[in-house]
């Protein structure tokens, strides 16, 4: 898998001398790191809490070399400095009494080998009529949150496989949650939840904050759902903030209007994103408008033709996650592209529609659609394997809640079994995986949340993650 940050090497240094003092060095591990764009020594050695001097011991072709972007480095983690006093006056009963305070403290942070997951969700199993194959799939399809449940149980349990290992064991049960409060009640009154390491889900708002109260202490993520989500000390949500997104947006069009201020503006939002029209428009104040709402959401494709110029770029915003009006307007706008006329179609909304298969890659391409989305639809080596795995397993191929029920899993187990504990959630590191890439922050209202996305643009059949530019 790219960018694997949690491949370990175990590294252990005993270093003895008989001088008065000896200060030893004590790595845990080293993690092969991917430098990237702008990156210098110092950004990361703030970014790993450690020297630069560290980053060349185990890196000594540096010190006569330029640090070149995506090349791969090792950064030793958790260094801890001791100091030990090597002079006459220390003896056999002290370096015993360290060696029982060192069990002591084991004893008392012990290296967890069974991790305990719980996952919510209305699978509504009892409903499932397994004896008629016709009537399940009617069932299946009736049921929309029954069928991303299950899609987002084959992901994880795809993730839990394989991070399986002698080593360590990973226990999943799974609670029918029949997406019903009286039912999640129950659940709380005659399960101690506080025996898992964490609760996944449940996958609604309503749900995940009636259970997430404070009698629970254990880390409860939040795997899909964003708005509304009720913060506690012990929450965990897996999407970037929609405001952290639009702003990185705003930044990219700042700086296209440095290189381009003669463009031709039209603004198509809706009522929902109306505070972003404002925005768009102190940005562009001679920009045309066209607003959508619950009544009227068609875009009439004359009015967008009057408003668009030959012989000059325009730049079109289109502001609202309804999937039928990113449809019709892509199709719409493709239709009017031409020799004279260059359109590019930007959007500061973070939704998964324009990954909807009845919206074409060639469409979004020919408008080199730029766009900010939580997972980035690329095909990779580690994709096409993980699909046909997925397929010799559930008999069918993924589809994007399983993929990122996967990635969100992955990451999770990872960084809980590197470290034994939470404490791979506060490092500032973003892990990528195959459609998804996650970097934890303590938010101000308690909590984590994950600051990694991606700005996605379209050009011809190519998908590009401007991200990484």
């Amino acid at each position: 898998m790219k960018n694997w940050i949690f491949y370990i090497i175990a590294i252990s240094f005993v270093q003895f001398g008989l001088s008065q003092f000896n200060k030893i060095e004590d790595y845990d591990s080293i993690v092969s790191y991917q430098v990237k764009k702008k990156e210098t020594l110092f950004n990361i050695s703030k970014k790993f809490k450690i020297n630069i001097e560290d980053i060349f011991q185990f890196n000594p072709e540096l010190r006569d070399q330029k640090l070149r972007k995506n090349s791969i480095i090792n950064i030793p983690l958790k260094k801890i400095k001791k100091n030990i006093y090597l002079d006459s006056s220390i003896n056999q009963k002290t370096i015993d009494e360290n060696k029982l305070l060192n069990q002591i403290n084991k004893k008392k942070n012990p290296k967890k080998n069974n991790i305990n997951l719980a996952f919510l969700a209305p699978i509504k199993i009892d409903e499932i009529q397994y004896d008629s194959i016709n009537q399940t799939k009617e069932f299946l399809k009736k049921i929309n949150l029954t069928t991303i449940s299950i899609d987002f149980y084959n992901g994880m349990k795809m993730a839990i496989d394989e991070e399986s290992n002698k080593d360590i064991r990973i226990n999943l049960d799974v609670f029918d949650t029949k997406n019903r409060i009286d039912v999640i009640k129950d659940l709380k009154e005659n399960i101690d939840f506080n025996n898992y390491d964490f609760i996944i889900g449940p996958l609604i708002t309503r749900n995940f904050n009636y259970f997430n109260s404070n009698d629970v202490k254990t880390k409860i993520v939040s795997p899909l759902i964003t708005a509304d989500v009720e913060f506690r000390e012990n929450t965990i949500i897996t999407t970037a903030p929609d405001s952290l997104k639009r702003k990185f947006v705003f930044e990219m069009i700042d700086e296209m209007i440095e290189l381009k201020n003669d463009q031709c503006v039209l603004i198509i939002s809706d009522q929902k994103n109306e505070k972003t029209k404002n925005e768009l428009l102190t940005k562009f104040p001679n920009a045309e408008k066209i607003d959508i709402n619950d009544k009227n959401l068609f875009v009439d494709p004359k009015i967008t033709d009057s408003l668009m110029y030959d012989n000059k770029e325009n730049w079109v915003f289109l502001e609202t996650n309804r999937s039928n009006v990113i449809s019709s307007v892509s199709s719409l706008l493709n239709s009017q592209i031409n020799e004279e006329r260059k359109i590019k179609l930007i959007s500061s909304v973070s939704v998964e529609n324009y990954d909807n298969p009845n919206i074409s890659y060639e469409k979004l391409g020919n408008l080199n659609f730029i766009y900010p989305s939580d997972s980035f639809p690329e095909q990779s080596d580690a994709l096409d394997v993980f699909k046909s795995n997925f397929l010799d397993q559930i008999g069918k191929y993924p589809n994007r809640v399983s993929i990122k029920a996967y990635d969100l899993i992955k990451d999770l187990l990872q960084r809980f079994i590197y470290y034994r504990n939470y404490s791979g959630f506060d490092i500032d590191y973003e892990t990528s995986l195959l459609n998804n890439k996650y970097n934890y922050k303590e938010m101000d209202e308690q909590g984590l949340r994950n600051q990694s996305f991606y700005i996605v643009k379209h050009k011809e059949l190519q998908v590009i993650d401007l991200t990484n530019k």
